[in-house]
């Protein structure tokens, strides 16, 4: 269990750990998110009552709105009028959920809306939660509609950051404030996510009871990397349970096995460029400290010598 009042980066090493292993031996992409945020879900609680800490928890990936299954195409549809949109528009999908109601723990019951088409950058610019998880991302609209490829392919490896709203209540970027943040007294929503190699943008999003401080958001960075990881074997390759690759998962047991070492190897790369990025903000941060305490010495003993 973590309290994430009180996350610790030994915490977070051992939520990486055991997120980065979600993916093995799952036959779609669906299978290892609904594993990631029931993981989640249950596992962040409050130290004292146990009590689960988020009220719901939440992955959403883009993808092509070809490629969705029937029930997503329709919700696509259905917020365009009936209009059928392009084979490769992406659609902002909801992969999995778990929650406090039963309904929440279902990607067909846990939203009205399971799959918002990104019509235009224009319209996406509109859309106050998405558009605010692409900025905290380091991204723009542009790049996550496929646009700018080439650049896309680029930020791809870099890519992999949180989206925090430390107060949900009345915040114009979470607008389910009547069905769940009032309701169930969330306090902070905290995301984190990423891009993934076949340039879909992730992110698993959080609603939280308790507020949490930036620092601790931080750190959450590094369980992003985790769950591309988990989310990367199949990827755009086998994504929903009802694909027929899905149920002849098994038969293919050595091509899996060598597939997922192949992704380990390119991840542990991966891991260590996140890594000695992480160790160089670090330094920086720690050298300002010390800048700044040096500063604060030389202040006082030149008081010192005046009085």
């Amino acid at each position: 269990m973590y309290d994430i009042t009180l996350f610790t980066p030994q915490d977070m090493a051992k939520c990486s750990l055991v997120l980065r292993q979600l993916g093995r031996n799952t036959a779609s992409m669906e299978a290892s998110s609904q594993k990631i945020v029931k993981y989640i879900y249950q596992h962040f609680c409050d130290s004292q009552t146990g009590e689960n800490t988020c009220a719901s928890v939440r992955l959403f990936k883009t993808h092509p709105y070809g490629g969705l299954e029937d029930s997503l195409q329709q919700s696509a549809r259905r917020l365009m009028n009936g209009n059928f949109p392009a084979a490769d528009m992406k659609c902002w999908t909801l992969l999995a959920a778990a929650g406090t109601e039963p309904q929440w723990n279902s990607r067909h019951t846990a939203a009205k809306n399971t799959a918002i088409p990104l019509v235009s950058a224009e319209l996406v610019s509109q859309m106050p939660a998405i558009s605010e998880i692409i900025r905290q991302f380091g991204l723009d609209i542009p790049t996550v509609l496929g646009i700018e490829r080439e650049r896309f392919l680029q930020l791809e490896p870099a890519v992999l950051n949180i989206f925090h709203v430390s107060e949900a209540k009345g915040s114009p970027f979470i607008p389910e404030q009547d069905s769940l943040i009032i309701p169930y007294q969330v306090k902070s929503v905290l995301g984190f996510g990423g891009l993934l190699r076949s340039g879909s943008l992730f992110a698993v999003v959080m609603f939280l009871k308790v507020k949490i401080p930036d620092r601790t958001a931080e750190m959450f960075k590094h369980l992003a990397l985790s769950v591309k990881t988990a989310l990367s074997l199949s990827d755009e390759k086998v994504v929903f349970n009802s694909s027929e690759n899905a149920v002849s998962f098994g038969k293919n047991n050595n091509t899996y096995e060598t597939q997922f070492l192949e992704y380990q190897v390119a991840t542990l790369i991966e891991m260590l460029d996140f890594s000695e990025q992480e160790m160089l903000r670090q330094a920086a941060s720690f050298q300002r400290i010390i800048d700044k305490l040096q500063r604060e010495i030389a202040d006082r003993k030149n008081k010192e010598q005046a009085l």
